[in-house]
């Protein structure tokens, strides 16, 4: 019997320290705690009464108290988490069984895949790394190969366009401005040749 009340008297005055923590983070330092406090001389109901009134007091100050007051009244099973190999008391056998068969074939893929690791744990043959491994010289004398073929290529690249535009200004640019200069002197020749031929007219005129 002495062993029990302690035990009571031991959880009660975990329960004020702890309400006494809350009240100091809700209010901080605005109440002195003197109702909160361990009350070891009264009786394990007269100290429970008492942290009643305390909770219910700081309810009435926080609403934030208030509404975990609620939500633990209408939703207990909040603040209780089961265990994670129980089943779930809300569900009914037959619809827990259902819902295990609706879920067959994923356990069935999970049982073929775990088998699959299982049946792959033979280590591969090292003979084909090992000629991987011989062929890395030529490997890398291929790269450097490709990366000379690379710049090759793009100087080639270069020249062509250089080709290219030396045959637009030379070749194209040039005949362009011959045959605007030989343009002008067949205008000049046939406006020399219409001169002459007016004059030679006005002379056979005169005779």
């Amino acid at each position: 019997m002495a062993a029990a009340e302690g035990t009571a008297g031991q959880t009660l005055s975990m329960l004020a320290e702890r309400l006494q923590r809350i009240d100091y983070v809700v209010n901080g330092d605005q109440h002195d705690g003197n109702d909160i406090a361990p009350q070891t001389s009264a009786s394990a109901s007269a100290r429970l009464r008492n942290l009643e009134r305390t909770l219910k007091a700081l309810a009435a100050r926080s609403h934030a108290v208030s509404d975990i007051l609620q939500l633990q009244k209408h939703y207990p099973e909040l603040f209780h988490p089961t265990e994670s190999h129980a089943l779930p008391s809300s569900l009914a056998p037959a619809s827990l069984a259902h819902l295990i068969l609706a879920h067959e074939s994923l356990y069935k893929t999970g049982a073929v895949q775990l088998s699959t690791l299982n049946d792959n744990t033979t280590i591969p043959e090292s003979a084909h790394l090992v000629k991987l491994i011989a062929m890395q010289s030529r490997i890398d004398e291929l790269e450097t190969k490709q990366i000379e073929q690379a710049q090759q290529f793009a100087e080639l690249r270069a020249r062509s366009a250089r080709a290219v535009e030396k045959y637009y200004e030379s070749g194209v640019l040039q005949m362009g401005e011959q045959w605007t200069e030989w343009e002008e002197r067949l205008k000049d020749c046939e406006i020399l040749v219409r001169r002459k031929e007016a004059a030679k007219r006005r002379e056979e005129g005169a005779t």
